[in-house]
């Protein structure tokens, strides 16, 4: 608004300028060659007191202009700072887990095979705490975003035994376990490969793992809310 205002004071000076000349051109002309000395002398002063205050407005006019200009300076600085306050912003949300993120990674699914219809065993009741050092090993290994069954995998989740089936952010969730890890594939697969690693003590458990490369992997937003109660930031002195 105060930029608008600087312009049309511009304008209107320039304006006021522009008139006063004209009429006095057109005064000088209509008089022609019959001025007498004294009304010489009359329009030679009208004339100089003209260009003082002709010289007047076109100091206020840069004036004015000095002062749009800084506006417009001190604008393009606040819209970078805002634009970088927006990307930090939006790079904390993608750290949180709290944006769909994509890239190359792995999907590994867990199952196990039942051997017939009244097996009641299930690995994963017995050894639920597979899964939470299988995010370890992944995370360890650079994972930047990781999800069982749709679930984002967030600091505040929690994997724990609830029953006859395992929880997942206050989900339900039972086999099979599809983990999406987006990452470095080489790193994470010999991560997890590794001899005596979380792979094989799953195989060891009755635990089938397979894993697939893949170049482009979705892993959607944490749909869940975050609140502190009793953290509360450290105010700087």
């Amino acid at each position: 608004m105060k930029k608008k205002k600087f312009r049309i004071e511009i304008a209107v000076i320039s304006m006021i300028i522009g008139i006063m000349v004209i009429m006095q051109i057109r005064s000088i002309e209509g008089i022609g060659g019959l001025v007498s000395t004294q009304r010489a002398d009359d329009l030679l002063v009208e004339l100089n007191q003209l260009t003082r205050e002709n010289q007047q407005l076109i100091t206020r006019a840069n004036e004015l202009e000095d002062i749009v200009n800084e506006f417009e300076s001190e604008a393009a600085e606040n819209n970078q700072y805002i634009e970088r306050l927006v990307r930090e912003a939006e790079e904390a949300r993608r750290t949180a887990g709290f944006t769909d993120v994509e890239g190359e990674g792995l999907v590994v699914t867990l199952d196990y095979e039942q051997r017939d219809e009244e097996d009641s065993f299930d690995p994963f009741l017995y050894n639920s705490e597979l899964l939470l050092l299988l995010i370890n090993e992944l995370n360890a290994a650079g994972a930047e975003a990781i999800s069982i069954n749709g679930e984002r995998i967030i600091n505040t989740s929690e994997i724990r035994l609830a029953g006859n089936h395992i929880n997942i952010n206050g989900q339900k969730h039972s086999r099979p376990f599809e983990f999406k890890v987006i990452g470095n594939k080489q790193t994470l697969r010999s991560a997890i490969l590794i001899r005596a690693g979380i792979v094989e003590v799953m195989r060891n458990n009755y635990i089938e793992v397979n894993i697939e490369d893949q170049d482009e992997i979705l892993i959607e937003a944490y749909d869940g809310s975050v609140s502190f109660e009793y953290a509360q930031p450290v105010e700087e002195e």
